[in-house]
């Protein structure tokens, strides 16, 4: 019997082995490979997995991570130590800044990769973004900066045409592709 995570990546491997039409929006190109938060550990372990998958269904794998999104903003914030003493302060900033900080973060990132229409973008880490700004405002004004398709690892939920980062926020209707179990 197949674990939870050998499961998705059969899921995952269907998708990847498809077709891939040029005619999508930016929206509909991007992929949610949706698992239980609490499985976050295994599904680093099992990245290269997927990196395989690509590669040996002809596409070209590129990584790009979210985890060092939120510390470079604030390390280059005028006020970071006064947020660090009173973190309530920093809320307004999150809004004016943080999310335009963000959205030109993904976009950077985006434009280092030498990319094609068989390429593969993997965004991981995205629960770094969890508490200082909504991942589909982002996505949202990043969805024409990629040529292949964007597989965005989420933990989360997938209900309904309804996604959910990590089960605790309201969720919101999104035309990527969901790949679960």
């Amino acid at each position: 019997m197949a674990t939870r995570i050998e499961s998705l990546i059969e899921a995952y491997t269907k998708v990847v082995k498809e077709p891939w039409s040029s005619a999508l929006s930016g929206q509909e190109r991007i992929w949610f490979l949706v698992y239980d938060p609490a499985e976050q550990r295994k599904i680093d372990l099992h990245l290269g997995e997927f990196e395989t998958v690509a590669i040996r269904a002809g596409k070209k794998w590129e990584s790009i991570s979210l985890k060092h999104c939120f510390p470079s903003w604030m390390a280059k914030h005028e006020y970071k130590e006064d947020y660090f003493t009173s973190p309530e302060y920093i809320v307004d900033q999150l809004e004016a800044e943080f999310i335009p900080y963000a959205i030109q973060f993904l976009k950077n990132e985006l434009a280092k990769v030498e990319q094609e229409e068989h390429t593969l973008i993997a965004l991981r880490d995205v629960s770094a973004l969890f508490g200082f700004a909504r991942l589909s405002e982002i996505l949202k004004s990043c969805d024409k900066d990629f040529k292949g398709r964007l597989l965005i690892f989420f933990p989360g939920e997938f209900e309904q045409n309804h996604y959910r980062l990590l089960d605790a926020r309201d969720g919101w209707d999104y035309l990527a592709r969901p790949i679960t179990l």
